[in-house]
């Protein structure tokens, strides 16, 4: 059963690995997972080891590059990169680029070698859940800061610390444009995205009511049970003024700084009475108190805490989530809505329950790998060498899983049958093939790293289990070894 519980919780299983989870247990490895300390030697060294190579030809305005370079922007903040965004420098393409190039590189190398993996899946799922379109190249030099500062730092942490980090990134200002929305002309993008896809979700939406907010059940005691578009207006009220500092006028002849950053400008906030989920928010309240108060409500309504759960039981668990782990989930995740480590203990909650233990047993419910979950279990399974290519990025995209590119706000489909179109199927059948044979650069595989531990001569049937088991797993391999005899 180990290798069946990491295949949900990791990015593959490794034998080490599966050893130290039959040795102290599924509780202690989950508590160990769930409070990841920064120690990552694996992580650091394939970090600062790792290049990537940048080319570019000649022209009028640039000169040749054909290099390959060290990971050196990961680290930097969106001030430090965000030259690269203004289109009045003469900088080419690939270098305005590059800070996504390695962000994606180093996404590849921590699921490749962390130590860390419940966190990575995370990671994984967060940015889905608060999906950014880094298309723009004002929000591909902001996500290190994004990924870092508020997916990283929170995923594992309180949602609604999560949620106010991700309404003030740089990238999510700008992919739903909220860092034009003033007061007369507030900009709705963010604020129904952030009830229907970031928080309540779509099935608390009310549509037909539309502004007859005290007909929504439960808004006579203050607790509505969904949200209709006058919330959604009023609550895009609440965030006018919340901009990024990107050099734009603000009248009267002046300008914003031109660092990248979050910034709250009063003379663009639409200062009067509004009305959200029943609550009144009171006139001329203190700077970004409005918005705030929304994040608030939104973040500790029950409504939130059921749809949170219910995505987070159908990515471990089920593409149809068992109603009962749902409920109870729902409640844990109520319970510790100001617990600094809220989300961490929902998935203990899930991870220990007799719904995923079924799920993790012969004949249990199914989940896919997705591409970037398949491409690294055939790395972390064998044991091979790996490195990061913006290549194999390509390919995971070309199989439908676009890291940092999905191209609308609510993220990679979570269930089974968008994974499996002929297309996408044939590119999964070519990834362990391309690994192999060193199609996309991420490393040669020789002959010793397939047979590591075995004595020579080698016995091919011996090594053909072998490998069958750590990719399979015990039951599969023995069963699909009785199927060929």
């Amino acid at each position: 059963m180990s290798q069946r519980v990491l295949d949900r919780l990791s990015f593959g299983a490794k034998r080490a690995e599966l050893d130290y989870l039959d040795k102290v247990g599924l509780r202690q490895w989950l508590a160990e997972q769930l409070t990841p300390t920064t120690e990552d030697p694996a992580v650091d060294d394939a970090l600062k080891t790792a290049v990537l190579r940048i080319s570019y030809g000649a022209s009028p305005d640039f000169a040749a590059v054909n290099e390959n370079r060290p990971l050196s922007l990961l680290d930097k903040t969106t001030p430090e990169l965000w030259h690269l965004a203004d289109g009045q420098n003469k900088i080419h393409y690939e270098e305005r680029i590059r800070p996504l190039r390695e962000l994606t590189a180093a996404r590849l190398i921590r699921a490749a070698h962390s130590r860390w993996q419940v966190k990575e899946v995370m990671v994984d799922f967060w940015l889905d859940h608060f999906n950014v379109h880094a298309g723009d190249q004002s929000i591909a030099v902001a996500m290190p800061t994004f990924e870092r500062d508020s997916i990283r730092k929170h995923g594992l942490g309180n949602f609604a610390d999560l949620l106010h980090s991700v309404a003030k990134s740089t990238p999510m200002l700008i992919y739903l444009n909220n860092r034009s929305s003033r007061t007369g002309a507030p900009n709705e993008n963010y604020a129904r995205e952030l009830f229907e896809l970031h928080t309540l979700g779509k099935g608390r939406y009310l549509n037909d009511l539309y502004n007859k907010w005290r007909q929504v059940p439960g808004a006579d005691k203050g607790q509505p049970e969904g949200y209709i578009d006058q919330d959604v207006y009023e609550a895009a009220r609440a965030f006018t003024g919340w901009v990024v500092e990107d050099g734009r006028g603000i009248g009267n002849g002046a300008n914003l700084p031109k660092t990248g950053k979050f910034a709250y400008l009063d003379t663009w906030h639409d200062p009067y009475q509004k009305r959200v989920l029943a609550k009144e928010l009171d006139p001329f309240a203190p700077p970004m108190k409005d918005g705030e108060a929304v994040l608030n409500m939104l973040a500790e309504h029950p409504g939130t805490a059921h749809y949170l759960c219910e995505k987070l039981c159908r990515r471990f668990v089920s593409d149809v989530p068992p109603p009962a782990l749902v409920a109870s989930s729902t409640k844990v995740w109520s319970q510790h809505k100001r617990h600094p480590q809220q989300i961490a203990r929902v998935l203990e909650h899930i991870f220990t329950s007799s719904a995923f233990i079924q799920a993790t047993q012969v004949g249990g419910p199914q989940k896919l790998k997705r591409p970037l979950e398949l491409a690294m279990s055939f790395v972390r399974k064998l044991d091979l060498p790996h490195a990061p290519s913006i290549q194999l990025a390509n390919e995971l995209s070309a199989a439908g899983q676009r890291l940092y590119l999905w191209p609308t706000p609510d993220g990679h489909p979570d269930v089974t049958d968008y994974w499996l179109t002929t297309q996408s199927m044939r590119r999964r059948w070519m990834l362990p093939m391309g690994l192999m044979d060193n199609w996309w650069a991420t490393g040669n595989i020789a002959p010793e790293h397939l047979a590591k531990g075995f004595a020579k001569p080698v016995e091919e049937t011996a090594l053909i289990a072998h490998h069958a088991q750590m990719l399979l797993g015990k039951d599969h391999a023995q069963q699909d070894r009785k199927s060929v005899v």
